[in-house]
């Protein structure tokens, strides 16, 4: 039983997470609490003696048995934090990583250097939308007007991706959200000025070696290709190479796919491209010049 003030709930969840092997288990304690209590983690630590009620301590009780069995913590309090906006999150949709970040950090410094005053970005398999969201509002602070075009195959991502827009003040007219499958486009009906994407990457057999967390959670579909994790690549390429896109492409790529990715750039005939690193020294960061 989670003994009833914020102190012994801290304690006591992040013991037992431990002891399951739960990593970070006193962060993932104080966030539950700040979660439960409505608050920062500094608000917490200035009221490690206040009470907890009933429903409180049930709620944390019911947070702590789905976290001892391997669900994210970020599915659990059901939101997330992406370029220091909130996103909401949940089984349908990945949870976005730091290195995401640096894909929508490296599209809006292009855009700001171009000195465009109006952009048009596709984007493939939005997701959470997170990577949308962040592009368009650092584009609102810097006053440049935009067109954004989203798909993705999952509606179930769509509904998800439209509540977030909804929450960062982003309306259906600034972000357009649609399902569709990559696959069944071959050209695109209007000359982007970039096309955008995080796409399942990483391959069936790698797939099989992720986390538990990630293995009982999140959806497989936005993870792997369930084949050798680059054929988004290729079809993004071959849309990419039509004549009548003209503008650049930024993607992330995974862990060891710099060498199958050249040999691809190659044959859909595309030269001026570079890797950029992530925080860990590893190509992330795919930019392709048309």
């Amino acid at each position: 039983n989670i003994r009833n003030t914020v102190i012994n709930a801290i304690k006591n969840i992040s013991g037992k997470l431990s002891e399951n092997n739960i990593p970070d288990a006193r962060l993932n304690a104080e966030l539950f609490l700040c979660h439960v209590l409505n608050c920062d983690r500094v608000g917490l630590y200035l009221n490690f003696d206040k009470p907890l009620n009933k429903d409180e301590t049930e709620l944390l009780k019911n947070f702590l048995e789905r976290r001892i069995s391997h669900e994210p913590l970020q599915y659990i309090i059901g939101t997330t934090s992406f370029f220091g906006y909130d996103i909401k999150v949940n089984k349908n949709v990945l949870i976005p990583r730091p290195e995401t970040e640096l894909l929508a950090e490296r599209i809006i410094d292009d855009i700001k250097d171009s000195n465009k005053k109006k952009v048009f970005i596709f984007e493939i398999g939005t997701g959470s939308a997170c990577i949308p969201i962040a592009i368009a509002k650092s584009l609102q602070k810097e006053e440049i007007s935009f067109e954004m075009f989203s798909i993705d195959i999952s509606e179930a991502a769509i509904k998800t991706a439209t509540e977030n827009l909804e929450l960062n003040g982003l309306s259906p007219v600034d972000i357009r959200l649609v399902v569709k499958d990559v696959f069944q486009i071959d050209k695109l009906k209007k000359d982007f000025d970039y096309i955008v994407s995080n796409p399942p990457y990483i391959s069936e057999k790698d797939y099989n070696l992720l986390d538990e967390d990630v293995l009982l959670s999140e959806p497989k579909i936005a993870l792997t290709d369930s084949g050798d994790g680059l054929n988004f690549y290729k079809r993004i390429f071959k849309i990419a190479s039509d004549d009548g896109f003209t503008g650049r492409l930024f993607l992330e790529t995974g862990f060891g796919q710099t060498e199958d990715l050249r040999k691809i750039l190659i044959e859909y005939k595309f030269s001026d491209y570079v890797f950029h690193k992530d925080y860990n020294g590893i190509d992330r960061i795919l930019e392709v010049r048309k």
